[in-house]
Formats: structure tokens, C-alpha cells, sequence
């Protein structure tokens, strides 16, 4: 799956000169946390968020406490702190992904610069955005791998899993009825949890019967409870 088949096309914008005012209004009227920023000729050229907007001069002097050691990084907190000027504001140079970018990619560069939203270009024109709800909702949408049929085949699988997931080789699977039975003894209530989770990958939840052993149960009882 790609950002293309995900990503929400139909995208409010705004432009640099825009006032952060008008922009503000927009993100509380419509409920989202962030606005991409485009020129006259539709390129995108910034990101305004929620985030750009917490150390403004009307949330009062400890909004506008800045850490940094930089010489011009005074200057930099005073603009962002009192122009009304989208274009003053707004982060630049925002990360963003085209169109054939994998959604584990996208998810990878949320996860890494810590953001909600990944715009979607073409040229450098805005094609679409990727959010963090878009990517909850393809979690939502998708179903266990069932590529397994019959007993063996079943079991086969979820060793096969064991296997490549978390290198694990000496775990008893035992499949009867389509149901998964862990058994065996594990070094930690960690390893036992990542077991049930390798197995209910290949079988769905509530398809595994974890009855592995932890062979220090005091690690057991700290690391999550048996099932």
C-alpha cells in the first residue's frame, strides 16, 4: 500500500501571506492539528502546525522562553512569537513523501521526526496528505495473514514465524483443531508475550494458547501477565 492510496486529497491550504489568524481559525473550525502551505503557483513551501504556534507573544512571557544557544535564535523565537504572516511562522522545508512512497515509510518518518502529517508532492506540488489517522485507519482495515490451512500447514507456519520474527527454535507447536498451542519454557515473560503475538499473526486472536513457561517467574510477573 502507498501514500497515493491512502492520502486525503481534498486538503485545506493556505497561502505565506495569509494572516496566522485566518490560519488558526481554520485548524479549530475544521479539527485538524496542521495546514501545508502553497504559493500562488500551487508548490508547496511550508507546514503550519499547532506546534509553530506555542510560543506566540499572546500566551504571555513563559510561551516565549527559548533554550537554545544560537546567536540568532532570539531573532528567530521574536518573528515566529509576533508576525502575522503565515510565511514567517510556518516550519519549512516539512519532510514529505511522493505519491509511491510505502506506508511503512511514511509511518517510519512520523515515528522519526515526531509529526502527525506527511504531505504528498509531485514536483513539488501538493498531491495530498498522509496523517497519522490515515495510518491508524490501514492498521483498522487489516486482517491477520490466514495463509495457512489444515493442522500442519498451520503449525508450520507459526514456527516458520517463530522462526524469522524472533529467532526462536525451540518452542513445541502443537495445532489441533485450528487452535495454536505454545508449549515449552522461555527465558522471560517478554519473550513468552512476543511468542503469542508471532503466533496470533499467522492465526488471528484468540487462536493461540500460550502455554509457554517463564523460566524465571519473577521476570515473568514483571514483564506482563501469562494468558
Amino acid at each position: 500500500m502507498h501514500a497515493s492510496d491512502i492520502m486525503t486529497r481534498r486538503v485545506l491550504t493556505v497561502s505565506p501571506e495569509h494572516s496566522v489568524r485566518h490560519a488558526a481559525r481554520l485548524m479549530i473550525d475544521n479539527r485538524i492539528s496542521g495546514l501545508p502551505v502553497c504559493n500562488d503557483e500551487g508548490s508547496l513551501v511550508g507546514i503550519l502546525s499547532e506546534g509553530d504556534l506555542l510560543r506566540r507573544s499572546e500566551l504571555g512571557s513563559k510561551a516565549l522562553k527559548e533554550t537554545g544557544s544560537r546567536p540568532q535564535q532570539g531573532l528567530e523565537t521574536y518573528i515566529k512569537a509576533h508576525s502575522w504572516r503565515v510565511g514567517d511562522v510556518m516550519t519549512k522545508d516539512p519532510v514529505t513523501v511522493e505519491a509511491d512512497a510505502s506506508v511503512d515509510q511514511i509511518a517510519a518518518l512520523m515515528a522519526t521526526h515526531a509529526i502527525k502529517r506527511v504531505p504528498v508532492v509531485q514536483r513539488g506540488r501538493l498531491l495530498g496528505v498522509v496523517s497519522r489517522r490515515d495510518i491508524l485507519q490501514v492498521v483498522l482495515s487489516s486482517k491477520p495473514e490466514r495463509f495457512a490451512t489444515g493442522d500442519e500447514a498451520i503449525r508450520r507456519a507459526v514456527m516458520a514465524r517463530l522462526l524469522s520474527d524472533l529467532n526462536l527454535d525451540t518452542i513445541d507447536v502443537k495445532v489441533e483443531g485450528g487452535v495454536v498451542a505454545l508449549c515449552g519454557n522461555v527465558e522471560s515473560g517478554v519473550k513468552r508475550l512476543a511468542a503469542r503475538v508471532a503466533a496470533e499473526a499467522v492465526c488471528g486472536i484468540g487462536g493461540v494458547r500460550n502455554e509457554l513457561r517463564v523460566i524465571n517467574e519473577a521476570d515473568c510477573k514483571t514483564s506482563g501477565h501469562h494468558r
